[in-house]
């Protein structure tokens, strides 16, 4: 895409429907690059939103969410806690990684990809987070061999500022 740094963009009629689809690629990703293949979960983090089709959500905060009533139906999740270092604030902290970390370590074979909205989640408050967290994210994807995607569909196109949010973190998703 040339007004990015992305290599591949892929368009859908809905942020649901967007999640979807990238959560069913992650699964096929693997499922065609291992026929033994365990890597069936997805990781994200409390305090997200997703979507209204099941697998969307399946990834949105199942605390304080809109679909706690459909908690027994839908595919069981991991969530790590929400990123607390505040966007601009200067100083980096690994802690506030931590809890995701641990949940890479424990589960990573069985994780096909963390998805989560970078920078910014907007139906979960306008909660906005330390753009090292997104960092360090990548790096542990790359580091435990989880696909990471971003869910742009509230800050993509210029809504923070840049055309991408993961862009404030200089990196790519999956």
């Amino acid at each position: 895409v040339d007004l990015t740094k992305l290599d591949h963009v892929f368009y859908c009629d809905s942020g649901s429907v967007a999640v979807e689809v990238g959560m069913k690629m992650a699964l096929q990703y693997w499922n065609g690059k291992n026929d033994n293949n365990k890597k069936h979960k997805f990781l994200t983090i409390r305090g997200g939103y997703h979507g209204d089709t099941f697998q969307a959500m399946s990834v949105c905060d199942p605390v304080n969410g809109m679909h706690h009533m459909f908690a027994e139906t839908l595919p069981q999740q991991l969530f790590a806690d929400r990123p607390q270092i505040p966007f601009h604030e200067k100083d980096w902290n690994e802690d506030d990684i931590q809890s995701l970390k641990v949940l890479l370590e424990q589960y990573h074979e069985d994780i096909a990809g963390i998805i989560l909205e970078p920078i910014v989640q907007g139906a979960g408050g306008m909660h906005f987070y330390h753009p090292t967290y997104l960092k360090r994210v990548r790096e542990l994807c790359n580091e435990y061999d989880v696909l990471l995607i971003v869910d742009e569909i509230a800050t993509g196109f210029g809504r923070t500022g840049k055309l991408f949010a993961c862009e404030y973190a200089d990196i790519k998703p999956d």
